[in-house]
Formats: C-alpha cells, sequence, structure tokens
C-alpha cells in the first residue's frame, strides 16, 4: 500500500519508542487507527498470555511460519486468526497505547512452554520475540509521523523509511 513506511523492529524494546512518536502526530494510510492497531496488536500480546479461544483459520505448514521468521514481513491483507482479533471503531491512541506497554511487559513475564501459536503452531520464546516484533512493524507500517511531529531525538533499534 503506498505510504506505508518501512518498518522493522530489531527488539520489542523498540516498540514502544515508535508508538510513543507516532503519538506525537501521524496519519494511518491502512483501514485502522492507531488505537486499533494498538488494541489489536495488545490481543495478540494478550491471547499469548492470558490465552484466548480456538484460532477460526487452519494451521498453516511448518515452511510458511519458518519463511515468515526468516523473512520478517508480513503480507498485506491477512485475516486474524479469531474475530476477538478485530478491534472496535473510535479507540483513543492515548489509553490503547498504555494498555499495549502494559501487554509486552506482561508478555516478557510469561513462563516457559509458552502455548502454540493458533495458526502457526508451537514456537520458541525467540520465535514468539520475532513474531510480535514482526507484527508489531507490520501493523505500525499504516501509520506515519507526520512530517511536522517533533522527533523524540532518540535512537532505537526500529528502523522507517519511507
Amino acid at each position: 500500500m503506498a505510504g506505508r513506511r518501512q518498518l522493522t523492529f530489531a527488539s520489542l524494546d523498540d516498540v514502544m519508542p515508535d508508538v510513543e512518536h507516532l503519538l506525537r502526530g501521524h496519519i494511518t494510510v491502512g483501514q485502522w487507527t492507531l488505537g486499533q492497531i494498538c488494541r489489536h496488536l495488545t490481543s495478540t500480546f494478550r491471547w499469548l498470555s492470558e490465552g484466548g479461544p480456538d484460532a477460526t483459520l487452519p494451521p498453516v505448514p511448518e515452511a510458511i511460519r519458518q519463511r515468515l521468521l526468516s523473512v520478517g514481513r508480513m503480507r498485506e491483507g491477512v485475516q486474524a486468526p479469531h474475530p476477538s482479533l478485530l478491534p472496535p471503531p473510535d479507540l483513543d491512541g492515548r489509553t490503547e497505547a498504555d494498555i499495549l506497554r502494559e501487554a509486552i511487559t506482561c508478555f516478557a513475564s510469561v513462563t516457559d512452554p509458552l502455548p502454540a501459536h493458533p495458526v502457526l503452531g508451537p514456537m520458541t520464546r525467540d520465535e514468539w520475540i520475532r513474531f510480535h516484533c514482526i507484527h508489531c512493524a507490520h501493523h505500525l507500517s499504516f501509520a506515519v509521523p507526520s512530517p511536522d511531529s517533533p522527533s523524540s531525538g532518540s535512537s532505537s533499534g526500529s528502523t522507517a523509511a519511507r
């Protein structure tokens, strides 16, 4: 989609600085607001730590999971594995960002063994972290900082280019 950022996160520690930058001013070039993006990401973190309903999509072959994790990008238009992961409209970006921060922190405290991903199947902790970095970058790439939004001035492990 035109206007999206090319975005990658080296670690989950890089996600919230990007969200904070977006909260200072952004436009979205996809179908969701920043609040909806944050809610969706929160739901995926919580699905792992708190459990969730069974997926409505069939599991993918191992080769597809490995390709996702090695390439580091998700395709546009991939269906959510369950309707509960689709965010409602009219969500406040700041509120949802704060909840996302809590969900990322909670994920870090989840102990092994980790449950299987509802579509990708069993994954190690490192694979789960990689998945979340890819998933966050995918969705946050649809939110583009406004040209006049103040920069944080800090450097993180995320990379963004237009």
